[in-house]
């Protein structure tokens, strides 16, 4: 087993997690769902490409945070 980490996964996702709570620090729920929605309808990353693609009839309406 080798010890010698160079890249901490939990170290990276804490990060990304801290950036997006202050990006969306002080925004309503219904905030926070709409500036998703235009993040995965205009990015082009993989992630965004994917719903697209597996949700075309729900474009403007994640569903983030319901249960």
């Amino acid at each position: 087993m080798n010890n010698n980490k160079t890249f901490d996964a939990v170290e990276m996702k804490n990060a990304i997690q801290a950036k997006h709570r202050g990006e969306r620090m002080g925004m309503s729920p219904e905030q926070v769902r709409r500036s998703i929605a235009e993040r995965l309808n205009t990015a082009d990353d993989p992630l965004s490409r994917l719903w697209r693609r597996l949700t075309p009839d729900r474009a403007e309406q994640p569903s983030v945070g319901k249960a």
